[in-house]
């Protein structure tokens, strides 16, 4: 007797009807799914960038307090602009912190600079405040007890300021 044979083409496959109604299907999900990740995306990048700039801005804090600590006398600070300032340290180094965009200050629009190098990018404003013992404001070096630094941090559409105060150690 011979074995018994079925169609295999009839019953193997997916109908065209199967198919279409598969990629109806997709094409919803997807629909649905593709704007759901295009703004995981988007907040992630962001996140990333506004992380990156807040790095940037505390480690620039920190080393403009720590440097403005050790200027060696009232007498080697240059109040050039509220954006620039340069000073000589205990050690003898010559230091001058300034925004891109004032003066003579070398480098790009948003770019808080030390010396001639980058410290920090999207520093929309640099502010140095010069106060005395009293707390009243002042331009004149020798009077200088208290420096103010501020500056505003920003990324895309968000914007931070930082601040902080510093009384040089070698100030009387």
């Amino acid at each position: 007797m011979a074995p018994h044979r079925t169609n295999r083409a009839a019953t193997t496959g997916f109908s065209l009807i199967e198919f279409i109604m598969v990629m109806i299907v997709f094409a919803i999900v997807s629909a649905i799914a593709a704007p759901l990740l295009a703004e995981t995306f988007r907040a992630y990048f962001i996140g990333k960038d506004i992380a990156e700039t807040d790095w940037q801005a505390r480690v620039a804090l920190e080393r403009m307090t720590r440097e403005l600590r050790s200027v060696r006398a009232p007498t080697d600070l240059i109040i050039t602009s509220a954006g620039d300032i340069t000073f000589v340290t205990a050690v003898g180094t010559s230091i001058r912190y300034c925004l891109g965009t004032v003066g003579t200050c070398p480098g790009v629009a948003t770019e808080l600079m030390r010396n001639t190098q980058p410290l920090a990018s999207g520093i929309s404003a640099l502010n140095l405040t010069f106060l005395t013992r009293a707390g009243a404001a002042t331009a004149l070096p020798a009077s200088v007890f208290y420096v103010n630094i501020a500056f505003t941090a920003t990324q895309n559409t968000v914007s931070k300021t930082y601040t902080a105060t510093v009384s040089p150690r070698n100030f009387p």
